[in-house]
């Protein structure tokens, strides 16, 4: 017997939904979200749901993901996915202006999805190249290290700041 295959959600399908999910987050922990309310907020049917996303968690990552990369197009950050020193500033302004979004993720228990954001976003897996590879990983869990301090520290400095204190971390280590 031939089964069709489910066509792809659009990137809109899941920013609605996901979108949807996170302004729910701000009233409920993720655990009393349920896929009706999702769907009810984001008026998707609740099959739409299930072919967008496996989990919540899932959800919460791809919001944080699509937020940098439209944060980058708009303004001219070159190659999100391809994080670099010289970006530090960019980051950090971004991750400022969206301090109420982490601030959420923080208060929900959410940051391990923070965290899975960065591994989309900085950490490129189809290299061939263990030493890349090995170089993105480290590069993108001492940021989110050093995001992670910064939310707990209530965003205590400008983000100029943040970038200063990542550029002379990094120079230390070489």
């Amino acid at each position: 017997m031939h089964t069709k295959k489910q066509p792809q959600p659009s990137e809109f399908l899941r920013d609605c939904m996901a979108g949807a999910m996170m302004r729910l987050l701000e009233q409920y922990p993720i655990d009393k979200i349920q896929v009706k309310q999702i769907c009810d907020t984001s008026g998707y049917h609740r099959a739409s749901w299930f072919r967008a996303f496996r989990s919540k968690h899932e959800a919460a990552t791809y919001y944080m993901v699509r937020l940098w990369q439209n944060y980058c197009q708009q303004h001219g950050v070159p190659a999100p996915n391809d994080f670099r020193i010289e970006q530090a500033e960019a980051f950090f302004q971004y991750n400022y202006e969206i301090r109420d979004t982490t601030r959420l993720l923080y208060r929900r228990g959410l940051m391990d999805d923070l965290c899975a954001s960065f591994t989309v976003t900085m950490h490129d897996r189809s290299t061939d190249n263990p030493v890349q590879a090995y170089h993105a990983a480290m590069f993108a869990f001492s940021l989110y290290g050093v995001l992670r301090e910064w939310i707990i520290r209530d965003f205590d400095q400008p983000p100029a700041k943040m970038a200063a204190i990542v550029r002379e971390a990094t120079a230390r280590m070489v």
